[in-house]
């Protein structure tokens, strides 16, 4: 049985992460930066600002595969707190990598990356870091090591995405039996979704099957306006919801992600923009119920 190191074990990629893999025959070890209950993995309580603790991991269970996933994924808390937001993401993934290079070199590495581009706030930057960071040490030392870029991950799971923002606002007006308006900036704003699932699969196939020192781009291929987002949810609820845009110029939508090398390795994504909302909307029901 391979095993496989999980950092960020307790978030929204990683506990989708830990469960598949768990599922599909791995040992898995995860590890998070507080104690989680009720896992059904093996749980590591480590810091990856603590060279010293994640050493001890690395070391003690000697992984087959790493999928790195912790760090901060919020541009408002970046620009809160933009020296923490470049700390954890950046040297926090070198004391990761410096710690597989010592203790585990053989072991092939997939740092998830940002679909984001340019330099807009502190969250961008440490993303743009970490990555050509993650890419120069696999040239540098020889490690297996290569870098996903998925789009907006959406599905069943605590997130504090737009989706599931929305889904829980809804599910608390279904619980009170009183539809109220919602305000959304940018109403008709184009963005990429994808399944946290379906990216959760595409990390398998790319730690199995994937070159190392490339970035691979994963993300369903089609736009999908915030729009589309409330009508969807419109349909899923006996609420007569209504919902104000407060801006009315769109921003310009960033590129599609070019999923063709990708998909050379037989990847594709499984779950409509429909069944994540509606399996997003069901989760928080349940928290409710």
């Amino acid at each position: 049985m391979k095993t496989i190191l999980i950092t960020g074990a307790a978030g929204f990629t990683g506990l989708h992460a830990c469960h598949y893999f768990s599922e599909v025959g791995y040992r898995v070890i995860g590890t998070s930066r507080k104690t989680a209950k009720h896992l059904k993995w093996e749980l590591e309580t480590c810091d990856l600002l603590d060279k010293f603790q994640i050493s001890n991991v690395i070391k003690k269970y000697k992984p087959d595969y790493c999928l790195h996933l912790a760090g901060v994924n919020s541009v408002s808390q970046s620009w809160d707190d933009p020296l923490n937001t470049i700390e954890i993401n950046v040297i926090g993934t070198l004391n990761l990598l410096e710690a597989i290079r010592v203790e585990k070199p053989d072991c092939k590495t997939l740092i998830a990356g940002s679909a984001l581009s340019g330099i807009n706030h502190p969250y961008a930057v440490s993303k743009q870091f970490q990555q050509n960071l993650s890419l120069n040490w696999c040239s540098l030392f020889k490690l297996p090591v290569l870098v996903a870029k998925p789009c907006n991950l959406i599905g069943p799971g605590p997130s504090s995405g737009f989706v599931s923002v929305l889904a829980k606002r809804i599910t608390l007006m279904e619980k009170e039996k009183k539809a109220e308006t919602i305000a959304i900036s940018h109403f008709e704003n184009a963005r990429e979704f994808l399944d946290v699932r379906d990216a959760v699969s595409a990390y398998e196939i790319l730690l199995n099957k994937g070159t190392v020192n490339t970035t691979y781009e994963i993300g369903s291929g089609q736009w999908s306006l915030l729009s589309d987002i409330t009508a969807i949810y419109q349909s899923l609820t006996q609420l007569d919801l209504t919902f104000t845009s407060t801006n009315s110029l769109p921003d310009k939508p960033p590129d599609l992600m070019n999923t063709e090398k990708i998909k050379e390795l037989n990847w594709q994504n499984f779950f409509s923009l429909k069944e994540s909302i509606a399996h997003t909307l069901s989760y928080y029901r349940t928290l409710v119920d």
